[in-house]
């Protein structure tokens, strides 16, 4: 899997969270414990592994507190890690694309929830 497929996956994953929230809100029946754990689990993951497969990709040395940070507090670990393992010219386009790509994360998760609600049935 490449970094950019694990990119997709993430979006895909919202799209599928913000169904699946719908879902469960609509129907007011109580989401289950499987569904919960199992989206977080993925949502802890999936930003570990494309950090794990960009780091290698630039052959970047991990450090065990920078992993650390992406997998414990991944809003502050991954753009700490942009900044470090970016050329001095790109840190700040990295930062900007990680931003529109929380963007499509968000966007991701309403399309869920809209396209539940336009489901026919």
């Amino acid at each position: 899997m490449t970094p950019k497929n694990t990119l997709w996956a993430l979006l895909a994953l919202m799209f599928a969270c913000g169904m699946a929230d719908a879902l469960y809100a609509a129907s007011h029946v109580h989401m289950p414990d499987w569904w919960a754990l199992l989206s977080a689990f993925l949502l802890n993951f999936l930003p570990y592994y494309w950090y794990r497969l960009d780091s290698e990709a630039r052959l970047f040395r991990r450090s065990r507190w920078l992993s650390s940070a992406v997998v414990g507090i991944s809003p502050l670990g991954i753009p700490l890690y942009l900044l470090r393992s970016r050329p001095q010219g790109s840190r700040l386009t990295s930062l900007a694309r990680m931003s529109g790509f929380l963007l499509m994360m968000l966007g991701a998760a309403a399309a869920g929830v809209f396209a539940f609600f336009v489901m026919p049935g």
